[in-house]
């Protein structure tokens, strides 16, 4: 699949013709995505499809070999203090401040970015939705895996954002708390935000993604709805 695909209204993020390589081996392989505000895009797809590769691309940590990104029609790079403002992440290697409440640490995110007064009631309401209103006082080292991964999504939900970009977010999560997850990511789709993510979850991807890309070895297998990406595909490798 070489053709760009197309999204409602104007885009926010593109990337056009991505080739990543390693050691002469094709990870990502003339890969295309367009993203518009309030829409969310998902990347399906087995382990070592690329998912992760190209939201490192889409983000600017790391450079394709050949293809282009843009970002608000320029290039995205974590440095500029405009894409920081911009752009909330949630990928490999993030991690808490051990030294912090669950309610300090989102607190804080949320003052950085800009809330002034209201940093404290946003992250009392974020903490709440995404089941942690009883762990306020709590430091990450006393919580479990599930509750640490809610306390990261936290800090990306908690500020404001036109992106959301978050490799396999349901990653220890119990069912209860996909289904916050899901919410959450709904509620701010509604308020604009694009979403970019890569998941495992047919749920959560079912429940929020207006459109799946399915990564195969590196190259496009197939992009539309979830439903479309499940019909097209017999079989969609998730693992």
């Amino acid at each position: 699949m070489t053709d760009t695909p197309d999204a409602p209204g104007p885009n926010l993020l593109r990337a056009s013709g991505i080739h990543v390589g390693y050691d002469g081996e094709a990870v990502l392989e003339d890969v295309n995505l367009v993203l518009g505000p309030g829409r969310c895009l998902a990347l399906a797809g087995a382990n070592g499809s690329g998912k992760s590769t190209l939201l490192r691309v889409c983000v600017g940590r790391q450079q394709p070999d050949r293809g282009d990104v843009r970002f608000a029609d320029a290039p995205p790079r974590e440095v500029d203090v405009a894409f920081r403002r911009d752009v909330a992440l949630l990928l490999d290697g993030a991690d808490c401040f051990p030294d912090l409440t669950v309610a300090e640490h989102v607190r804080m995110v949320a003052t950085a970015h800009g809330l002034g007064v209201d940093a404290g009631p946003a992250a009392a309401r974020v903490l709440a939705e995404l089941g942690l209103a009883e762990r306020l006082d709590a430091f990450p080292g006393t919580l479990s895996a599930g509750q640490r991964q809610m306390l990261m999504l936290a800090s990306v939900l908690v500020r404001p954002a036109r992106l959301i970009v978050v490799d396999e977010p349901e990653q220890r999560l119990d069912v209860r708390a996909r289904r916050r997850l899901a919410a959450a990511l709904l509620a701010a789709k509604e308020n604009g935000t694009a979403i970019l993510l890569a998941s495992h979850d047919r749920g959560v991807v079912g429940e929020v993604a207006d459109e799946v890309l399915l990564l195969d070895r590196g190259r496009a297998a197939a992009l539309g709805t979830p439903a479309e990406v499940t019909a097209q595909s017999a079989a969609w490798p998730w693992r």
